[in-house]
């Protein structure tokens, strides 16, 4: 995996599917047709675009749920905006502040879309 850092404040979610494909972001810039915030039901359509398989919908990370998958889509809530990160085999590509061993320390995942095959 390689990491792909986000070109703008609101480009995270983009740049997350460029990881998983495999292409520049301006690619998953023009594929999901915007530069802007993303939902994840846009990530949805991309990831189907590029064949990428994946879970039919977000998971809530609780006690249920406590623990990640090998490879996903995060939805981290930071202090005063919602950003998209990418887990894979234990690390975090995270398009804002690079690869990391653990969540940024400010942020609070909530969910994940777990990604079957990469």
């Amino acid at each position: 995996m390689e990491l792909v850092l986000q070109p703008t404040s609101q480009t995270c979610g983009q740049a997350c599917v460029a990881m998983l494909a495999g292409v520049p972001i301006e690619d998953a810039i023009k594929t999901m047709r915007t530069s802007g915030p993303t939902s994840i039901g846009q990530i949805i359509d991309a990831l189907d675009y590029y064949g990428i398989s994946h879970a039919d919908r977000n998971i809530r990370l609780s006690k249920k749920n406590p623990i990640l998958p090998s490879t996903a889509i995060l939805t981290v809530h930071m202090p005063e905006y919602t950003h998209w990160v990418l887990y894979h085999n234990k690390q975090f590509y995270d398009p804002e502040f690079g690869l990391l061993d653990e969540c940024h320390e400010d942020g609070r995942i909530t969910s994940f879309l777990e990604i079957v095959t990469i």
